[in-house]
């Protein structure tokens, strides 16, 4: 008995039953990017090893599928959509900024497989690159709500806060700089672990307990005013409080506010976020779920060798925003599967070639069966998922008059017409 072969461990098969759900989520996140003004670009699958590394250090080498050509060249599959972005921004100094630019494609990770979480994976992401006004964040915030508009969601927020406070309270709380990068790894993980793990996090990267104690002291804040309190005459954390209250104006002037929520626990723990950053997260049966996230990320285009810049960018993890429209039945506008036109006798297969070119020619989606027997195509339309069946006979009128068979077994007469018409209607 011949082999069967599996997927690679922590990747999968998208069946076309899977892709009528996908297609419809890439094509509104496509639609509405586009709708802001955002333009498409699109870049290697692969990067040089050093490209991919720059902004994560090396601890991201880990992560990455990484090789050696066969010019002795160290490369990686890329595990983000972003260290292409800056590289390009860096590259491509004659682009005019603001420069709005949006990517859909595939990056691969080499993580613990999981539920909803895979090694090779769909990111969605729009980034306005060029400008320091906190009018980019709203911009994008309010884009990714009327995205999910159209999703039929359960419950979820676009969580805020930033790095500019975080890193103050870092400072207030007397934690050493050189450490700061550790404290925010261990808050970042605070939803999943708790305080007595977050605790343990601080002594496992070389912290004491009394700074996690004065460090938690001082972020446990439930209002930006609180906050404000808490650090005192810090610039670049009074600074940060100020940005998000623009933020948050700008978003109540809008109409979306009730979807915004400022959240102190939200770390984003990637080093390469320099002012507000945000997370969407959606309830769940286990509670609430990211589904996607970013923030100001202001280094990164130097970082390259550009010219320093303001950035902001937003990314949708597709496969859990997937997973999430999946579990309340699918898009509402998934695709329709392809109308199945099938002759009845091979005399027959001309005039149904001649039916479903007519179909296509008019917009709608049409499969050709070979000629089979009758009690054949009803089992593959079945099997197939195809509800929606045109029988082409063998008498004389069948040529002109068709048998349209829809889900349950009801059957009309039509001639071409009002075929087109009838499948045309929703």
């Amino acid at each position: 008995m011949a082999k069967k072969f599996e997927t690679p461990k922590g990747t999968r098969d998208y069946l076309p039953t899977d892709m009528r759900t996908r297609r419809a989520v890439f094509d509104r996140l496509r639609r509405y990017f586009e709708l802001y003004g955002f333009e498409e670009l699109d870049t290697p699958a692969f990067e040089y090893l050093e490209v991919l590394t720059l902004k994560s250090g090396a601890q991201a080498e880990n992560e990455i599928y990484s090789f050696v050509d066969k010019g002795e060249r160290k490369l990686g599959l890329r595990f983000d959509l972003t260290s292409s972005t800056g590289r390009v921004a860096a590259s491509y100094s004659e682009i005019p900024r603001p420069f709005y630019r949006y990517q859909i494609g595939k990056v691969w990770r080499y993580d613990r497989p999981q539920a909803g979480r895979y090694r090779e994976f769909y990111q969605a992401d729009a980034d306005i690159i060029g400008s320091y006004s906190t009018d980019c964040e709203v911009d994008l915030l309010l884009m990714a709500t009327e995205v999910l508009k159209g999703f039929d969601l359960p419950e979820y927020q676009l969580v805020v806060n930033s790095r500019k406070i975080l890193e103050a309270q870092v400072r207030v709380s007397g934690i050493p700089v050189e450490k700061k990068a550790d404290a925010l790894r261990a808050l970042d993980k605070l939803l999943k672990i708790g305080p007595d793990g977050m605790k343990e996090e601080f002594v496992r990267y070389g912290l004491t307990a009394e700074q996690f104690d004065r460090f938690y002291a001082t972020i446990v804040v439930e209002t930006l005013d609180e906050a404000a309190a808490r650090l005192g005459s810090d610039e670049d954390g009074v600074k940060g409080v100020a940005e998000l209250r623009e933020i948050f104006d700008k978003a109540e002037r809008l109409g979306f506010a009730d979807r915004l929520k400022f959240d102190w626990t939200l770390a984003r723990g990637l080093d390469y976020y320099t002012g507000p950053v945000f997370e969407a997260r959606a309830q769940t049966t286990s509670g609430f779920g990211s589904f996607g996230g970013g923030g100001r990320y202001d280094d990164l285009v130097g970082l390259y060798g550009g010219q320093p810049q303001g950035a902001v960018g937003f990314s949708f993890g597709v496969e859990r925003l997937i997973g999430l429209i999946e579990e309340r039945g699918g898009a509402t506008d998934a695709l329709s599967p392809p109308v199945l036109v099938a002759p009845l006798d091979p005399a027959q297969f001309e005039a149904a070639e001649r039916l479903a070119l007519a179909l296509r020619r008019a917009g709608i989606a049409t499969r050709l069966l070979p000629a089979t027997k009758r009690d054949k195509v009803f089992k593959y339309s079945t099997a197939a998922g195809l509800p929606k069946l045109i029988l082409v006979g063998s008498d004389e009128a069948a040529t002109k008059i068709y048998a349209l068979r829809t889900q349950g077994g009801q059957e009309q007469k039509l001639d071409q017409a009002a075929l087109i018409a009838a499948l045309k209607t929703p």
